[in-house]
């Protein structure tokens, strides 16, 4: 039995319980169980205090089947040409500022460390600057790649 079969399992009994001590049991054993998966752990923790059966069943459904809850992503809007150019030239200047500012760490000595940055992905500029969705559309276009936790790098 895996996880997800144990949660279901634990959910059935949980229904069927007209003990409260044991139903206290079954959402405390939920709570530690769900607690180990990828979900909204607020959303679990406040499922589990108000003890919300319909909460419950969704989050376990959504993880029986992610594929059934996903969202349609909207279509990406189009940019300009000089518009992705000038994104993808700041993302670069920015890199390579990253990279220089890590490589020029001063130690405790008079003179800098000399190795040379391990930096390879950072965050795009902030929204004030360019629309978020710019970036989505230079990795769909194959200019950068992206990292996952809102990482970008050039492909290489």
């Amino acid at each position: 039995m895996n996880i997800i079969e144990k949660i279901r399992d634990t959910e059935t009994k949980l229904r069927s319980q007209s003990d409260p001590v044991k139903a206290l049991e079954s959402w405390t054993m939920l709570g530690r169980l769900l607690g180990r998966m990828p979900v909204d752990q607020a959303e679990l923790k406040r499922i589990t205090e108000d003890r919300d059966a319909v909460g419950l069943d969704v989050m376990i459904a959504k993880l029986e089947d992610p594929d059934a809850f996903k969202t349609k992503e909207e279509p990406l809007p189009e940019f300009p040409q000089a518009e992705l150019n000038e994104a993808l030239r700041v993302f670069r200047h920015r890199l390579k500022f990253k990279k220089l500012d890590d490589e020029s760490k001063i130690s405790q000595r008079d003179v800098t460390t000399g190795k040379s940055a391990n930096i390879d992905s950072i965050q795009p500029p902030p929204p004030s600057e360019f629309d978020p969705r710019i970036w989505k559309v230079l990795v769909k276009n194959g200019k950068l790649v992206d990292a996952g936790s809102g990482f970008y790098h050039e492909p290489r």
